[in-house]
């Protein structure tokens, strides 16, 4: 299985061909264009590889609106993947601890949602580890700050986003490639993991979201000419 790590930063590389065209050095391509240097890059000011979870599980509840700015900038300039789980936020309070207190508040909200099957409520979340403890929820917040997109390039068919982790996490047999298309409902399929785990999804239809925003698909989300997206909203 050949696995890709996706990570979406917030850098910019510029580069050309050609001896007279190298990055930083500017001059000709041969055929008569002049080049400016390349832009020396700043600090790192955001980064995207699984989208929403910064805005889901990071300062949700802080009251003071200039410490939730400085929660989600914190996590978004954290340059080094081997460090985003022990990264602070906050003072004594790592990237992976802020997740873990609000995976624990999402996981009660199907408590009685029908749509849900039992067990329903608190501890029915993905990779929730028992005995109930401080550190139950630790394993999904590890899986989830690593925020990155992965992509199997063996298998052809995607059909919805997280499929690899949730493969994994309901012991599967791996179908999908992972990744994210731009008709996935990655909010609907977020809420279903953060929720009610894998009893967050119909695994007889195609590991459907039984946990909804309600807002319908756009049916203009892309299209086949340059820029592939639709008109914004």
């Amino acid at each position: 299985m050949t696995t890709i790590k996706l990570l979406a930063m917030s850098a910019l590389v510029v580069a050309a061909c050609g001896d007279n065209a190298k990055p930083g050095g500017g001059g000709d391509d041969g055929g008569g264009n002049n080049f400016p240097n390349a832009p020396t890059l700043g600090a790192q000011i955001d980064r995207m590889g699984r989208p929403a979870i910064n805005t889901a599980l990071n300062a949700v509840l802080e009251p003071d609106a200039a410490k939730k700015t400085a929660q989600k900038n914190a996590y978004n300039q954290a340059a080094n993947p081997a460090t985003w789980a022990t990264t602070e936020v906050a003072t004594g309070r790592t990237i992976l601890k802020e997740f873990s207190k609000h995976i624990a508040i999402f996981d009660m909200a199907d408590k009685g949602q029908q749509q849900v099957p039992d067990p329903d409520g608190c501890g029915n979340g993905a990779l929730y580890m028992t005995p109930t403890s401080a550190t139950s929820y630790d394993m999904l917040s590890g899986v989830l700050a690593d925020d990155q997109l992965y992509v199997d390039t063996d298998k052809g068919t995607c059909n919805f986003y997280l499929s690899l982790e949730v493969e994994a996490a309901a012991a599967v047999t791996h179908t999908q490639c992972g990744g994210r298309t731009l008709t996935h409902d990655v909010v609907d399929t977020s809420y279903s993991l953060l929720v009610a785990g894998l009893n967050g999804f119909d695994l007889l239809n195609q590991f459907a979201p039984r946990i909804t925003d309600g807002a319908t698909p756009h049916a203009d989300v892309y299209n086949n000419a340059f820029p592939f997206l639709g008109a914004p909203h």
